[in-house]
């Protein structure tokens, strides 16, 4: 009897890996909208400051995501935004 109740258990189970990652991509997914939405705002709204620390909360979600393509388009933009807060701040920009 034992062993059903085990063997029942791990049959119910046997799909628990690919519900969470499912559920992962879900979350990795919503958080890379959320913050493109997010830098999307700032465009419209904020200034350089705004619009260069919200590239950088994109590069992050798609750099947690694994999807090294957009990193890398992000972190292009992101360097152009902050270049441009630099510049509109009066401030020398850091070197990389």
């Amino acid at each position: 009897m034992r062993g059903l109740a085990i063997l029942g258990l791990g049959l119910m189970c046997c799909g628990c890996g690919q519900v969470a990652d499912a559920q992962a991509k879900l979350v990795e997914n919503l958080r890379i909208r959320d913050a493109i939405a997010d830098y999307e705002a700032a465009g419209r709204t904020g200034g350089a400051l705004d619009r260069c620390v919200k590239a950088k909360l994109v590069v992050a979600a798609y750099s947690d995501a694994r999807d090294v393509a957009e990193t890398e388009a992000w972190t292009a933009r992101e360097h152009e935004d902050c270049q441009a807060a630099a510049t509109s701040l009066g401030a020398a920009a850091p070197t990389p």
